[in-house]
């Protein structure tokens, strides 16, 4: 028994690590070479972001680089979205009523960016914010690879304690985009990042801009999925050092219903090469938390060899935490409570999709 609790704590420590290091290989940030030119338009579909214009406008307002044009696209709000906008000397742009066969998202973008001027289209979700050099990185990479679309996932600040439980949803959004694998950008099936995406307007239109994944929720992926069809690159980076977001601020409820929405698509939407890495990755996790759970059942000398698998996987966990998030050395080590969180909720995602159930998000029900 002692033998064989030790085994499998090694085992699984060793799974979870190689596949971890093979799925996350190539994170990396926006390189920092900077440009001083600039002919962005920065489109926000906004739908009561009241509280996040307050903090993404002044950020966007002290670039060191000034976009072409600010556009806020007010989502038929009820707050003070439109007069927060507004207030920062954005371009307001009050949505038409959204048509039957579109999800709001998509048709507040497309109208954004119908009326955009910019050579490039720079689409940004309302709860980010950007550092004071990041629209001038940007515009320098752009310049370099003038025909990649490019998309930045956020890091996450946490402010409260509910918000730590996040940290396996932000990690596999990170992995399942499938740009930092081993395979780095030679990887097929490349997606975008929902709060962000940088893409030429020319691209745009070959595309068929929103209007081609109108009625998705994941339009990000539809996206993706179109350009690697056409054979347009697709460069993702993390945000460390470059652009934040806070994504849960209304609560736990908030948090528990903008990950299940969307959340089983999101999976059969990810290159097989990275969901079957994040399941390789999840499974060895999963072993050695069940490893630990059952520890008391095994004899006194298997206690620290199986102690010492475990925090060595909590260790790598804290390396890799820190790089998508304002997460905590405690949240690492006590790591299965948010993964039993994160299998809890892809379950129940699961389950309501099979049923046909609907998710409520900002009033409006989707699938």
């Amino acid at each position: 028994m002692t033998a064989a609790f030790i085994i499998a704590a090694a085992v699984s420590a060793f799974i979870a690590i190689a596949a971890m290091a093979l799925l996350f290989f190539r994170l990396k940030e926006l390189p920092i070479d900077a440009s001083n030119k600039s002919s962005v338009s920065i489109i926000i579909p906004a739908r009561n972001e009241e509280k996040n214009l307050a903090l993404l406008l002044p950020s966007l307002r002290d670039q060191a680089v000034e976009p072409l044009e600010i556009i806020v696209v007010d989502d038929q709000s009820n707050d003070a979205t439109a007069a927060i906008a507004e207030a920062h000397h954005c371009r307001v742009i009050r949505s038409a009523d959204l048509p039957p066969g579109w999800y709001g998202k998509p048709w507040a973008c497309q109208q954004g960016a119908e009326a955009a001027r910019g050579e490039q289209l720079f689409f940004l979700d309302a709860d980010v914010a950007l550092e004071r050099s990041t629209l001038a990185r940007l515009i320098a990479h752009s310049n370099s690879h003038p025909n990649a679309v490019i998309s930045i996932c956020p890091w996450h600040r946490t402010e409260k304690p509910y918000e730590q439980l996040s940290v396996f949803f932000n990690l596999l959004m990170v992995g399942g985009i499938g740009a930092f694998t081993i395979k780095g950008d030679q990887a097929t099936g490349i997606g975008l990042f929902g709060q962000t995406m940088w893409i030429p307007k020319s691209i745009y239109q070959q595309i068929g801009g929103h209007e081609s994944v109108k009625k998705t929720i994941l339009e990000n992926l539809h996206l993706a999925g179109t350009l690697e069809r056409l054979g347009i690159p697709r460069h993702c980076f993390i945000g460390k050092g470059s652009i934040t977001m806070r994504m849960f601020p209304g609560g736990f409820r908030e948090l528990g219903s903008s990950w299940t929405k969307g959340f089983s698509s999101g999976a059969s939407l990810t290159s097989t090469f990275a969901l079957t890495l994040a399941a390789i990755w999840l499974s060895g996790l999963m072993a050695i938390s069940i490893i630990l759970l059952l520890l008391p059942l095994a004899e006194t000398p298997a206690h620290l060899p199986v102690l010492g698998s475990y925090l060595l996987v909590a260790t790598t966990l804290w390396f890799l935490f820190q790089k998508i998030g304002r997460f905590t050395l405690l949240n690492a080590l006590l790591f299965p409570i948010a993964l039993f969180f994160y299998q809890s909720l892809f379950a129940l995602a699961l389950i309501r999709k099979r049923r046909g159930t609907t998710t409520q998000w900002k009033g409006r029900h989707v699938a």
